[in-house]
């Protein structure tokens, strides 16, 4: 059975750690802008909301994709995102009704970033949650 994460913005305070674990884990750099994941904001009355992939069912990311640059991995059960072919269409972004696929744009790199589930590993972002606003179930 594969793992899926369920998410509590209760619980999140904000600290972004999940998004660090994430960049350095995936990147080796500490840097909140290359997360596979994020946290929306609302600072004027300090809401937090962690954005991730829930490894939904559906996977209507992976349908939505022209370019078929999206597959489920055999082993995890996790999205894989070929980067080589995605066209940055924002198909997949726009078909995730959680928020949990983004294209990230960095120091002139362009990315479609997408959680693997640290490659079957346990994922860094639910592991360095303190609060557990990430979880796995």
């Amino acid at each position: 059975m594969m793992n899926k994460f369920k998410i509590n913005p209760k619980k999140c305070v904000g600290c972004k750690i999940c998004e660090l674990s994430c960049a350095f884990t995936h990147y080796g750099l500490f840097s909140n802008d290359i997360s596979n994941l994020h946290i929306a904001t609302v600072e004027d009355v300090a809401e937090f909301t962690p954005h991730v992939c829930l490894q939904c069912e559906d996977r209507s990311c992976v349908d939505a994709c022209p370019a078929s640059a999206l597959t489920i991995c055999g082993d995890t059960g996790a999205i894989i995102v070929d980067q080589d072919a995605c066209v940055f269409c924002e198909a997949c972004v726009n078909a995730c009704g959680f928020g949990g696929i983004r294209v990230i744009k960095y120091e002139g790199m362009e990315r479609l970033a997408v959680c693997d589930m640290c490659g079957g590993k346990e994922p860094r972002c639910a592991a360095s949650c303190m609060e557990g606003a990430i979880a796995l179930q």
